[in-house]
């Protein structure tokens, strides 16, 4: 799993789909998929899939949207 930190809140979202572009798909702290520039974000972070709720603070609901998501593409 991929992460990135947005710089204004601090907040962690989920990488779905990195094109190296100027934007990046991403599952937000609200569990919804979006779109978003990649200048509003850190570095991508890649988290063990055993830590990744407790270490990053991501919301159970972002965490369903990845289950979600997961089950239909292969990352």
């Amino acid at each position: 799993m991929e992460l990135v930190k947005n710089k204004a809140s601090g907040k962690f979202f989920i990488v779905l789909d990195d094109n190296e572009d100027a934007d990046f798909l991403l599952i937000t702290p609200e569990g919804k998929v979006k779109r978003l520039d990649r200048h509003l974000f850190g570095p991508q972070v890649a988290v063990d899939s055993k830590n990744r709720r407790l270490d990053f603070n991501l919301t159970k609901t972002q965490m369903d949207k990845y289950a979600e998501y997961s089950k239909y593409v292969d990352f």
